[in-house]
């Protein structure tokens, strides 16, 4: 009968590991194998073994091995096992150690990702806060300083306004104080040379009248007397002493100075010269001046010219009245033949000419 050769446990290996499996799983197969294959396979493996049997039994001779259930074995057995469990507790003690920091430090990056989250919408919304409130303090300083610039500008306007009343006050004042200076200096100026004049009997003779002018006037003419060789005067004397024509004193319009004793002096009388007034007849429409003008032509003849007066003058300044209208003179002035007289002409709006 073969004796069993026994041999000891294998050697511990620090890279296994108790969750290891005990035995390998079986390699797959490439290619799959007939019932006959096998059991061929199977005769020659078990023959394979008898014979290796017999020649292990004839090699080795008996002999006693460390059976397992021997104590020492045991014993050691139970030291490398624990070894090995206070080496697989180290171990997991350590990847629990590291999971527990991983936990923590997954916490605290947790905690301070969603603290950043806090602070950036924090900060967002303090942005958004002060934005709004800058926002609302530029409109109200804009509004503020828009109602500044329109009472500066109110408070400028109606200080300028008063500064200007005052300027005008004050110059009107001035100009009247000047204008009354001025109309007292005359007076008295006037005053003093009617004195002198009446103390020297400087008056008007030989008062004379001539042609008509303008329409309702005509001119006179007269000679300052008694005025003496050294009076150097004479032309304001001449401007100054009235003459009476119908009634009425009239101071010259201008003067001619010849000398003491031919100081001459020029008026034009527009009141009382019945002699001097013309007249408008024959009024006569012309119709429109073209169609569509808006305009009509009225036409008048030009009566009583005074003898030797300028008919153009007359024409000009004799008044007229016609349809509601009064003009001081004809606008167009003409003679349609050499002898024939004057004529005037006006050309007014008229809505029936359009």
């Amino acid at each position: 009968m073969p004796v069993r050769q026994c041999t000891d446990p294998s050697p511990y290996d620090s890279r296994t590991s108790e969750t290891d499996p005990l035995v390998a799983g079986k390699a797959s197969r490439r290619y799959s194998v007939s019932i006959n294959q096998w059991a061929l396979i199977a005769r020659v493996a078990l023959l394979a073994i008898l014979i290796t049997g017999v020649i292990f039994a004839s090699v080795f001779p008996i002999s006693s091995c460390n059976d397992h259930l021997n104590p020492d074995d045991r014993d050691r057995i139970r030291k490398e096992w624990d070894v090995e469990r206070r080496h697989h507790q180290e171990e997991a003690v350590k990847r629990s150690d590291i999971e527990h920091r991983w936990r923590v430090e997954d916490d605290e990056r947790i905690h301070l990702r969603e603290q950043w989250m806090r602070e950036t919408e924090e900060h967002e919304r303090s942005l958004r806060e002060t934005i709004r409130r800058e926002t609302q303090e530029k409109g109200a300083r804009r509004a503020q300083w828009a109602t500044e610039i329109k009472d500066h500008e109110r408070n400028l306007n109606e200080a300028i306004r008063r500064e200007n009343q005052e300027k005008e006050a004050r110059r009107a004042q001035w100009a009247t104080e000047e204008v009354e200076q001025h109309n007292r200096d005359i007076e008295e100026r006037q005053r003093r040379e009617k004195e002198e004049h009446q103390r020297l009997n400087i008056h008007w003779t030989d008062p004379e009248s001539h042609t008509c002018t303008t329409y309702g006037t005509r001119e006179y003419t007269g000679r300052l007397a008694n005025i003496p060789e050294d009076y150097d005067r004479r032309v304001e004397a001449c401007m100054a002493i009235p003459i009476q024509i119908h009634g009425v004193g009239y101071k010259a319009n201008w003067c001619e100075d010849h000398g003491p004793s031919n100081m001459i002096g020029h008026w034009k009388v527009d009141q009382h010269e019945p002699e001097c007034t013309s007249y408008w007849s024959s009024y006569e429409d012309l119709g429109c001046v073209s169609q569509g003008s808006g305009q009509r032509r009225i036409e008048h003849y030009l009566e009583n010219i005074p003898s030797g007066g300028d008919q153009r003058e007359f024409c000009a300044t004799t008044p007229a009245s016609f349809r509601g209208m009064h003009f001081m003179g004809a606008q167009f002035c003409f003679q349609k033949h050499h002898f024939g007289g004057m004529y005037g002409q006006w050309v007014i709006d008229d809505e029936s000419c359009n």
